[in-house]
């Protein structure tokens, strides 16, 4: 079996977790979270289609059995919780030591993994490439696949930040919780933020930056090249031209999280050299991101 993005210790920590939003957000299926909607009950509401995750337990053997198809029960006591996972795959991510994209895929599957075992279903969405996502995936029997989307999506895509998660907001993807992973290297980020915001969507922001990032070792005349854009600007790294880049990306930090904030959301900014053990106890569990 190849092994997985995580470690076997990391993995049972996982399992006791569950995404914590502040919002309640129309489910499609029955799940493992009470609706606060008054009127309802454990009464069933419908049949759909198996999808691989999903509780044998409320599968129809009867209907299966007259159609050789694997029909589900829904009913109206619980419902599930749109987990959408968006991966930033732009090239600006391939920075760093370590490696900032080397993270985001191991945050991507800590995440995709707690909310399955929750019973939610976890969408994934690289950003970077127009890739259509995956069938949602849900429940412990979609862990495997969950670690191979993970671990197949790479750095290389050809669109910026601000083309990849405008298209995400235009689309048609079911309101729910967006866990939005990058660098969140585009001017317009905090605009992006407030746009996800307003169609619904509860915003759990992890701020990727490399440690060379946020504290850049440079002097002397630079002619730096923008890996998204390729465009190339000459400088010279002095003390204040160093301190000038800090007070920018402080501002564009602190504008990030007071959008994501204002909305109800979550937002933290890590550094790559941060291990998702370290995020996920001192983030996740401390800020009562997951309960």
């Amino acid at each position: 079996m190849p092994e997985m993005l995580l470690e076997p210790r990391a993995l049972r920590v996982l399992e006791s977790l569950r995404w914590n939003p502040r919002q309640v957000h129309a489910g499609r299926i029955r799940g493992e979270r009470l609706t606060r909607r008054s009127g309802l009950s454990i009464d069933f509401r419908d049949y759909r289609d198996y999808v691989e995750g999903d509780d044998l337990r409320h599968l129809d053997w009867n209907v299966f059995a007259r159609l050789d198809h694997p029909i589900v029960k829904t009913y109206q006591d619980e419902e599930d919780l749109a987990v959408h996972i968006l991966v930033d795959c732009s090239p600006s991510m391939d920075f760093g030591s370590p490696n900032k994209h080397a993270l985001a895929k191991q945050i991507a599957f800590a995440a995709g993994m707690i909310g399955m075992l929750g019973g939610d279903a976890v969408i994934g969405h690289v950003l970077g490439r127009r890739l259509p996502p995956p069938p949602p995936m849900r429940g412990r029997a979609g862990v495997l696949s969950w670690d191979r989307w993970c671990q197949a999506i790479a750095p290389n895509g050809h669109e910026i930040l601000g083309q990849s998660l405008a298209r995400f907001v235009s689309g048609t993807h079911r309101v729910g919780l967006v866990i939005l992973i990058t660098d969140g290297l585009d001017p317009g980020f905090a605009e992006l933020l407030r746009k996800i915001s307003a169609r619904g969507h509860e915003l759990f922001v992890l701020h990727v930056l490399a440690p060379q990032e946020v504290e850049p070792d440079l002097e002397g005349d630079l002619r730096l090249v923008d890996s998204e854009s390729e465009a190339t600007v000459e400088i010279t790294a002095s003390q204040s031209a160093i301190n000038e880049y800090k007070a920018n990306l402080k501002a564009h930090c602190e504008l990030a999280a007071y959008t994501v904030q204002h909305y109800g959301g979550r937002y933290a900014r890590v550094t790559s050299e941060q291990s998702v053990e370290e995020i996920v106890r001192e983030i996740w569990q401390r800020e009562a991101w997951v309960r």
